[in-house]
């Protein structure tokens, strides 16, 4: 699909796109066309669940050299999922695994470790992203972007909101997703919360916050929290996942398990009044993304992975 995220537009023009119009089950005729497209491929590279299994199979029966499947959470919704994830990464040349914790989630699910490589995904560039200003507020702004999904715990973040309703904060949530209804049935009756929708641009809607947070009952590498990071925000974040990996605690952010609604509501009270933590906290953010998440740091570590895995009688 190229639907949403502007993600068409930003490719170079030497890529090619092929939407595949896919909505339903009935529209699965329409794999036909990668069968088409990857005849020639050299280096076949899958993303999400549906995509990596179908791609797998696909790319085996084409003969692709190089097949390679990101693993993003770190573990995928079911028993089930998992037992066919671990199966058919036998199809695979490598997995790739955006953080420590997606790496053990593979191969728990039955990935071979020797396939297991570590790739940290985010690629971001400082640059795109307006670091914030930290001073003194009357209102402070928590914001937080991601699918409106159980994952993603964003009934968390109404919760902590109803705790700090005679606080001078206001809360912003940007995303859209199964759990939309019921999210804004609740915001309706907590006057310090507002649900965006879709946002087109995350920079744009991480420059107005002065703190983020992300509730996720489970995460891979989580890359909105990277990009708060590189816009200057101080963190607030569940415990989990590669998050752990990715905020520094006490350095950048402030991690507390996802149901701990209380400590969440006082670690952002506490920098709501504290700009020079705020300021510190988010300093430290930035050059943690300079110098672990950025772009060059994905090219290099994807070309070595790449340059490693191909076939010799291919090369």
């Amino acid at each position: 699909a190229t639907r949403g995220g502007g993600i068409v537009d930003q490719l170079p023009d030497h890529v090619d796109v092929i939407d595949l119009g896919i909505e339903s089950s009935l529209d699965v005729p329409r794999l036909w066309t990668v069968w088409s497209e990857i005849a020639d491929t050299d280096v076949l590279v899958t993303s999400l669940y549906h995509a990596t299994q179908i791609g797998r199979v696909l790319g085996t029966l084409r003969r692709v050299p190089v097949i390679l499947s990101w693993q993003h959470n770190e573990r995928l919704g079911s028993p089930f999922r998992q037992r066919l994830f671990g199966l058919l990464s036998r199809l695979d040349t490598a997995v790739l695994a955006d953080s420590e914790a997606a790496s053990k989630g593979a191969v728990q699910s039955g990935v071979p470790p020797k396939k297991v490589q570590h790739v940290p995904i985010a690629g971001i560039d400082p640059n795109d992203y307006v670091s914030v200003s930290y001073e003194q507020k009357e209102n402070v702004t928590v914001g937080t972007v991601g699918r409106l999904t159980p994952q993603k715990n964003m009934h968390a973040v109404i919760d902590v909101a109803e705790v700090l309703e005679d606080e001078p904060v206001e809360f912003r949530i940007a995303g859209d997703g199964p759990q939309r209804d019921s999210l804004e049935r609740r915001a309706r009756d907590t006057e310090n919360i507002i649900l965006e929708g879709f946002v087109e641009s995350v920079p744009d809607f991480l420059s107005d916050l002065d703190i983020y947070f992300q509730s996720s009952i489970r995460e891979g590498l989580c890359i909105t929290v990277i990009e708060a990071m590189a816009a200057g925000l101080p963190i607030v974040a569940s415990n989990v996942g590669g998050i752990t990996e990715s905020v520094d605690e006490g350095e950048t952010g402030l991690l507390e398990d996802p149901s701990a609604t209380d400590a969440f509501a006082q670690d952002i009270l506490e920098l709501s009044t504290d700009p020079d933590r705020r300021a510190a906290f988010g300093a430290s953010g930035r050059e943690r993304v300079k110098q672990y998440y950025s772009q060059e740091q994905l090219v290099n570590e994807f070309y070595h992975i790449l340059t490693d895995s191909y076939p010799s009688d291919h090369k």
